[in-house]
């Protein structure tokens, strides 16, 4: 008996073994990762400071010093471009590892290879819509010139040297929690990296959408309800700049049928039986297109401030992931000193500045990703120009956790581009079409040569000639120097197209369709030092009608209209500088009085020396101020009339001021914003409750529909019979709704804005314990502060560019750390709540 209870003693012992250290499904080996030393106890780092010094491995050419500042931000100062590069590649891995791994492998459709079928579907679509193909593109030019290929090199050979002193116990506790190992990096990664932020800022486009409309509403109805450009926009480069004669010859629409023609009773009866693509999984969810998200930079020339320096302020507004999309640091070697964020898997400073000039971003959103209609009736071959050419075939193996062999995938490419939707992969609304895609992000661009030159610039020429490498994804880049220029571009790389080339799916099988010549880059809507003395951009269109080549895109325009009328309320009310500035420039601005005495009264004390125009400046990046909420419920906007005026007093909400802010702990904001958001489905879903893509005319258009017609016909619910609905009905049925939402909010004490929207971090892999939620933020799409559920400012930077000294503030919702162990894992989020700021520690050299 002693040696059966032995025997099965044994037997349990090694059955527990096996299971502690094999992998079950999804989990990792459960024995490794509870190992006391090797396992995730090992990722627990002790609250301690940072050592004065990083010391690399051997193979560096000359020393390479690293100073880290109280918030682990690091001071790179090499001897060379290569040391620098291999440094920052180095310590990019050191504390972003895996987020650089898997950021690269969801470019790449490799997100099966680690967490299963779940993500197969996402993967596809990642191979299908040519991100490995762009980004070979892409290396190729990189590789191609000696100043990148060196920067490039050097990276990849820092981040190596990492991964190849690892061992398990040191592996970021990600990859134990998954059960994988890194692996080599590759200047390919770098390359994927790149596309990723262009798929991200320029793949979502309306052409599907636009598509159906086309076919089943009047042209004038379409144009009306889809303007290119919105009513009173102010666009990005002032109204009234003068564009030189273009140099190439403007397209007329060529003759003869150009578009594709989609069955919307066909597409949705396709819908009953198709599985829809991509699946509920999504690897980065934060990239869905949303309404109202975007970035805002401007900068203030030197004769508008009060001590005559030249201010930059940029805060683009992307997911909110943890660990954060950005990486600060300063960068130091012969020719270079220059300060700001990097993304990690990439070399050098993307938003910034350097001992000269300063830049920021935000997306330009002008549309250059069409897609086309591909005839065919052999799978071997397309029809184009009344031929049948054959298709060029590329292999994309994907391999799956827990599957021996790996799904091979042919991706068919047209001259078009690849075919990103077929019978093996059907499009999503239905619509059974074979569809190919031309993007700008396939071409072989490098804007990393870009990055490397603007990094370097010392006045605007030359910081001009360093963006004329960015291609893709478009930008609006703001500039300002020590001298107290600015100026704006709209720059990237764009086609001259006839008049809505590119807006609806098109004919795939005529060459009347290709895309044409680009624009030169010279010809790029730009300023510098206009005449009203301040550039701005938040998204919205870039130019007025005057600009001699047509583009369409995705724009919005609320946060313009409340940045250039926060900075006008500024410049003339406070009289800053005011004798310098002829006034009426800013009074024609916008015909509107957006003037509130609440308008910069913000709800978290002031923490940055009183320098003038940099307190002013920290408020503007941070107002909820709502020009939608103004426009529909106050007085003092548009004619001095009350457009909206509810049924009744809201129900236990009384206006607090700021009466058009949407404050954190507001329930006025929360009534609002449920109330709009009613409103806006009752007015437009019956009249494209049949259309399979749900695109409806943007939530500008519908204030001004509200605010100049009162009678339209979108008002009328086509639904009821017998009845025709007045705004007066869609008032009260949205107040309705709305009350009763509000209520129950109330009554289970979630009414205040911040409960109801629910701001959150959310670490990459949606871990809820490595995330943060319900962060009080007020704000909304809406406002300059566009702070949404999971998207909001990523970067908020204000430069003083004064020529005795530079000042900078800056955070970002994060830490320097990838480690959730860290005690730098979030540690400015706290300040990025509250609308605080750090100031940098540039330091000069």
């Amino acid at each position: 008996m002693r040696f059966v209870n032995l025997f099965v003693a044994i037997a349990l012992s090694a059955l527990w073994i096996w299971f502690l250290n094999a992998p079950k499904g999804s989990l990792p080996a459960l024995g490794k990762l509870l190992d006391p030393y090797n396992g995730f106890w090992g990722n627990a780092e002790p609250v301690k400071d940072v050592a004065s010094e990083f010391h690399f491995p051997d193979k560096i050419s000359k020393s390479i010093k690293v100073d880290f500042d109280g918030r682990l931000v690091p001071h790179v100062v090499a001897q060379n471009n290569h040391d620098l590069y291999l440094a920052q590649g180095y310590i990019h891995a050191y504390y972003r590892l895996w987020q650089m791994d898997m950021q690269t492998r969801a470019a790449a459709g490799r997100i099966s290879e680690v967490i299963g079928d779940k993500a197969f579907d996402f993967d596809r679509k990642q191979r299908r819509k040519g991100m490995v193909w762009a980004a070979e593109n892409s290396l190729k030019a990189m590789e191609a010139n000696p100043l990148t290929r060196e920067m490039l090199n050097a990276y990849t050979e820092g981040v190596n040297l990492f991964i190849q002193h690892l061992q398990y116990k040191d592996y970021p506790l990600e990859y134990k929690l998954m059960g994988f190992a890194p692996e080599a990096w590759t200047n390919l990664k770098c390359a994927l990296l790149l596309k990723y932020m262009a798929d991200d800022l320029t793949g979502n486009v309306d052409d599907i959408a636009m598509t159906y409309l086309r076919d089943a509403m009047p042209a004038n109805e379409l144009d009306d309800l889809f303007p290119d450009k919105i009513k009173m926009n102010q666009p990005v480069i002032p109204a009234g700049t003068a564009f030189n004669a273009p140099s190439l010859g403007i397209p007329s629409v060529p003759q003869g049928d150009l578009f594709a023609h989609f069955d919307t009773a066909a597409s949705n009866a396709n819908l009953k039986n198709q599985k829809e693509h991509p699946t509920a999984f999504n690897w980065d969810e934060n990239s869905k297109p949303s309404s109202g998200i975007g970035s805002n930079n401007w900068a203030i020339g030197g004769k508008l401030t009060s001590d005559s320096a030249a201010i930059l302020c940029n805060d683009p507004h992307l997911g909110l992931n943890l660990p954060s999309i950005w990486y600060e640091q300063q960068l130091t070697a012969p020719g270079i000193n220059c300060y700001g964020v990097s993304i990690p898997g990439a070399p050098g400073i993307i938003i910034g500045f350097n001992d000269s000039i300063s830049w920021g971003f935000t997306n330009n959103y002008r549309d250059v990703k069409d897609y086309y209609e591909i005839k065919s009736t052999d799978s071997r071959l397309y029809v184009f120009d009344g031929k049948e050419v054959p298709f060029n075939e590329r292999y994309e193996k994907i391999y799956i956790k827990g599957k021996k062999e790996p799904f091979v995938d042919t991706i068919r490419f047209t001259i078009h581009g690849p075919v990103m939707y077929d019978k093996t992969f059907p499009e999503p609304s239905g619509s059974g079409k074979m569809l190919a895609m031309t993007w700008m992000a396939h071409r072989g661009t490098n804007e990393l040569l870009s990055v490397y030159l603007y990094n370097r610039a010392t006045d605007y020429d030359t910081w001009v000639n360093a963006i004329q490498h960015f291609e893709c994804p478009a930008q609006n880049f703001a500039f300002s120097d020590r001298h107290g220029n600015v100026a704006i571009w709209g720059q990237g790389r764009f086609i001259n197209k006839w008049k809505d080339q590119g807006k609806y799916v098109m004919r795939g099988d005529i060459s009347a369709t290709l895309w044409g010549d680009t624009i030169p880059m010279a010809e790029n809507p730009h300023v510098y030092n206009p005449p009203q003395g301040y550039v701005a951009s938040a998204n919205q269109n870039v130019t007025d009608e005057t600009y001699p080549y047509y583009y369409n895109g995705d724009f919005t325009e609320f946060r313009s209209w409340e940045i250039n009328q926060g900075l006008i309320n500024h410049f003339v009310s406070y009289g800053i500088n005011a004798k310098k500035v002829d006034t009426t420039l800013f009074l024609k601005a916008f015909p509107y009085n957006l003037y509130s005495p609440y308008y910069f009264q913000l709800p978290y004390e002031d923490n940055m020396p009183k320098e003038g125009d940099l307190d002013y400046n920290q408020k503007l990046q941070n107002s909820t101020f709502s020009i939608l909420r103004l426009a529909l419920l106050n007085r003092s906007m548009y004619e001095n009339r009350t457009i909206i005026r509810f049924p009744q007093s809201e129900p236990s909400v009384k206006p607090e001021p700021p009466g058009e802010n949407l404050l954190a702990n507001s329930k006025y904001a929360t009534f609002f914003q449920i109330f709009w958001s009613n409103l806006y489905q009752n007015i437009w879903q019956d009249e494209f409750q049949n259309f399979p893509d749900k695109l409806y005319p943007s939530s500008e258009r519908t204030m001004f529909l509200i605010l100049d017609d009162t009678t339209s016909k979108y008002y009328d619910d086509v639904t009821t019979a017998n009845k025709v609905e007045t705004l007066k009905d869609m008032v009260t049925l949205s107040y309705k709704q709305a009350k009763d939402s509000f209520d129950v909010l109330e009554k289970n004490g979630g009414a205040e804005w911040y409960k109801v929207k629910n701001t959150s971090v959310t670490h990459l892999a949606k871990l809820p314990a490595f995330s943060y939620d319900h962060l009080k933020t007020g704000g909304w799409g809406n406002t300059i502060n566009a702070m949404k559920q999971n998207h909001g400012p990523s970067w908020r930077m204000i430069v003083q560019m004064n020529p005795k000294a530079i000042h900078a503030y800056v955070v970002y919702p994060g830490g320097q750390s990838g480690n959730p162990g860290s005690k730098y894992y979030a540690d400015f989020l706290d300040y990025w709540v509250k609308g605080k700021y750090y100031e940098a520690n540039f330091i000069s050299h």
